[in-house]
């Protein structure tokens, strides 16, 4: 019986987090939930929505700060994570954070009696490797080697912190590990801070702030396919190291068209932005670097997805439908 066993999830007040967190409930499991101001009402009145949990605070950086949540749960999802694409000093802020993270949440689960795995939020940036040729393949076997502090550090940070969970749950006799590696997540915002989080991108064309649509092209896949792999993840029996989380490719231009269809009062752009002007985003919208518009403007990296249909999700939503839930979710909360 699910009601018997005890989740804990980290981060449980972001956009991957609540989808957890809404998902576990539904399923019957009892849900431990950590935010880091469980006091701040803004950042868990969503939460106390979905159902009945138990909210601690927890910070990344306060060692010992997850014990008490992470004491007694059968299983731990860590989805807590600082996003920041850039910061004055990425080393300290960036790369620091989620490594440290990742080792002080871990370092609680050493400390348990009871937890028996950890599905780890990792992310896509740790996969994706600039330097490949555009008609490479990505798979879970591949790492971005090419992310340094100074071009890259959240993809940076993303690849040495999953490196070092991995290299902790080997040390560990009494639970393993499980990695899922999420590409560009949309799909139903719950609250107007994940406004801020990847979804922030369909929000910005519906918005009219950019010029014109760029040609870009991302992978996506729905925050409910991703918290499904987490749960499946979490109770397969024999399940792999790492698992790509992606449904498929879709340009911005495509995203365009079809926001500009459901939703023809919005400001979303008709015409086409010229790459040359992309090129001067990074100086305006930390969203785009240099390093990823060279590696995506104009073409989609491939990946293969196989093993999470296999192993985890079956059947995914499609990245057409899951982009226009964003949207949807949007206008319905008042957000644009």
């Amino acid at each position: 019986m699910n009601s018997n066993t005890t989740v804990c999830v980290t981060g449980a007040s972001g956009f991957i987090g609540s989808h957890l967190v809404k998902l576990l409930l539904e399923e019957g499991y009892r849900v431990r939930a950590t935010v880091r101001d469980a006091t701040n009402e803004d950042k868990t009145a969503h939460l106390r929505a979905l159902g009945e949990m138990e909210l601690f605070s927890a910070d990344l950086m306060d060692a010992g700060s997850f014990d008490e949540a992470i004491e007694g749960s059968d299983y731990v999802i860590h989805a807590a994570s600082a996003v920041y694409l850039t910061a004055d000093d990425p080393q300290k802020e960036i790369v620091d954070v989620a490594v440290m993270g990742t080792e002080n949440v871990l370092a609680s689960v050493n400390r348990s009696s009871s937890v028996k795995r950890v599905v780890l939020t990792s992310s896509v940036a740790a996969v994706f490797d600039a330097k490949r040729p555009t008609d490479y393949v990505f798979s879970e076997e591949d790492w971005n080697n090419s992310a340094t502090l100074a071009d890259e550090p959240y993809s940076l940070s993303k690849k040495l912190a999953e490196q070092r969970a991995h290299e902790i749950a080997e040390q560990s006799e009494s639970w393993d590990l499980v990695a899922i590696n999420p590409v560009f997540v949309t799909g139903p915002v719950m609250t107007r801070v994940h406004c801020r989080t990847s979804p922030s991108l369909v929000r910005s064309l519906m918005q009219g702030r950019f010029p014109g649509v760029p040609d870009l092209h991302f992978y996506l896949v729905d925050v409910r396919d991703v918290a499904r792999a987490h749960l499946a993840a979490m109770n397969h029996p024999t399940p792999e190291r790492r698992y790509l989380c992606a449904t498929g490719s879709m340009s911005m231009r495509e995203m365009a068209k079809a926001l500009r269809s459901e939703f023809p009062k919005s400001k979303t752009p008709r015409f086409a932005l010229p790459n040359l002007l992309m090129y001067m985003s990074p100086f305006f919208d930390k969203r785009f670097t240099f390093a990823y518009l060279r590696t995506n403007l104009g073409r989609a990296r491939l990946l293969n997805n196989a093993r999470l249909t296999r192993d985890l999700v079956p059947s995914l939503i499609p990245s057409k439908e899951s982009m226009l839930a964003s949207a949807r979710s949007f206008v319905e909360l008042g957000f644009i």
